[in-house]
């Protein structure tokens, strides 16, 4: 491999035949004098002082055979335009991904920071990234890493183009660590009758088919009664509901893009057939989005669940109008304007406690494998990881197994039965 060579563009290569010294050239006294070139796959570089360009032309030479070069001016670029023109157009995240990730990117890493370059991304720019973020309680801990993890996937796309390394992973001490661990909690029964009976009469369902069912807020939403197999008494879950940037719905299929089977309580059944009677459901037609529809790019579905308009529900709107103030009136969240904004209440305190409810009911008894399979989860793991706490503690039935299986053998070993010798034959 070739070497790199310094050239003093101030005066020619070659010396004067007459005086034996270089004359300068036109561009002396001007720009910098020492240009570094020749090294295979590196771009030139120019420097004031010779001592510079040796330095630069030893480190540029050593990562170019060892094929690590990282020109720093490849990370000029500033994030905001190498996020807007190269980064976010190459992907291809789903609808309800792609909205949420957005906003984030946008609001709390590209406004902030988006000016800088990407080479002045460094510890101080991300501590002072962080202390902006977190000011006045402008973002708590757990969406916080949540930006975090994005803004370190946007530089760990450059490592090799643009950057020698990701910032976000050099300095990984300084990753929020979110709201810490806490456990998925259920409503008791009293609580859940109470939140139920303050909800508008047409809204009632939606809290009976989180809990009965332990459905998702968007297959609540896109539930239909034709998914019902009443002779089989099961719930043949479909799709479900979900709103691109809050305000064009479009169906699919539930998380993990699978249908999934659910057993039908009874008492669900006669819920749902009373709404039916007094509420009758709306057929609508909305995009599909991704497998599951053939193909066809629309579908067709009687909702059962709408709006007192007959449209289709809107989470937002949802949780706003009909779940937050029942909650708030059943002194389960601060009622509304007690924390200077609109009705408060984390995911964890809304629709999803429905969920969780269900889980909590469905493990006293069920093992977590059917459950997991009821709540279209991608594995029992995710059971146990979530719902651990819910399952009954067996070790207070195993403390006294091995106890209960000596004195059976005991029994065995009385007069009245074989007796048994060390080789294993009978009497």
């Amino acid at each position: 491999m070739a070497a790199g060579y310094i050239e003093d563009r101030w005066l020619n290569k070659r010396p004067d035949p007459e005086t034996g010294k270089r004359k300068r050239t036109a561009r002396w006294g001007k720009g910098k004098r020492y240009r570094v070139a020749g090294i295979p796959g590196v771009r030139d570089a120019s420097f004031d002082t010779l001592e510079d360009a040796k330095t630069w032309k030893s480190t540029a030479e050593t990562d170019s055979r060892r094929l690590t070069w990282m020109d720093p001016r490849a990370g000029e670029m500033t994030l905001r335009t190498y996020v807007e023109d190269i980064w976010w157009p190459g992907r291809s995240d789903p609808t309800n991904t792609a909205g949420p990730m957005r906003s984030k990117i946008w609001n709390h890493i590209l406004d902030p920071i988006g000016h800088l370059q990407l080479r002045q991304i460094d510890e101080e720019a991300l501590r002072q990234w962080l202390k902006g973020r977190r000011e006045k309680g402008r973002l708590g801990e757990s969406t916080l890493e949540v930006v975090w993890i994005h803004l370190g996937s946007i530089l760990g796309s450059t490592v090799g183009k643009r950057l020698a390394a990701n910032p976000c992973q050099a300095h990984i001490h300084l990753r929020p660590t979110g709201g810490g661990e806490t456990k998925a909690r259920a409503w008791s029964a009293d609580e859940f009758t109470d939140i139920r009976s303050r909800m508008r009469e047409r809204y009632r369902i939606t809290a009976d088919l989180g809990l009965h069912a332990g459905l998702r807020q968007a297959e609540m939403i896109g539930f239909s009664l034709d998914d019902i197999d009443e002779a089989a008494m099961v719930i043949n879950l479909r799709r479900q509901l979900l709103w691109a940037n809050g305000t064009t719905p479009y169906l699919k299929l539930p998380k993990g893009k699978k249908e999934r089977q659910i057993p039908l309580s009874p008492g669900l059944l006669k819920l749902l057939r009373e709404h039916e009677e007094r509420f009758p459901p709306v057929e609508i037609t909305l995009p599909w989005e991704g497998p599951g529809n053939g193909k066809r790019e629309t579908a067709t579905v009687p909702l059962l669940v709408t709006t007192e308009w007959r449209n289709r529900l809107n989470p937002s709107g949802y949780n706003q109008r009909v779940l937050k103030p029942a909650l708030a009136a059943a002194g389960l969240i601060p009622a509304k304007g007690e924390e200077g904004w609109g009705w408060s209440g984390s995911r964890e305190e809304m629709f999803h406690r429905f969920r969780h409810t269900y889980a909590s009911v469905q493990l006293r008894t069920e093992p977590p494998v059917a459950v997991s399979k009821w709540m279209g989860h991608a594995s029992p793991e995710i059971t146990y990881r979530v719902y651990a706490h819910f399952i009954p503690d067996d070790g207070w039935r195993g403390r006294a197994a091995v106890d209960d299986w000596l004195g059976a053998g005991k029994s065995q070993n009385s007069p009245d039965s074989p007796r048994i010798d060390r080789s294993g034959r009978s009497d």
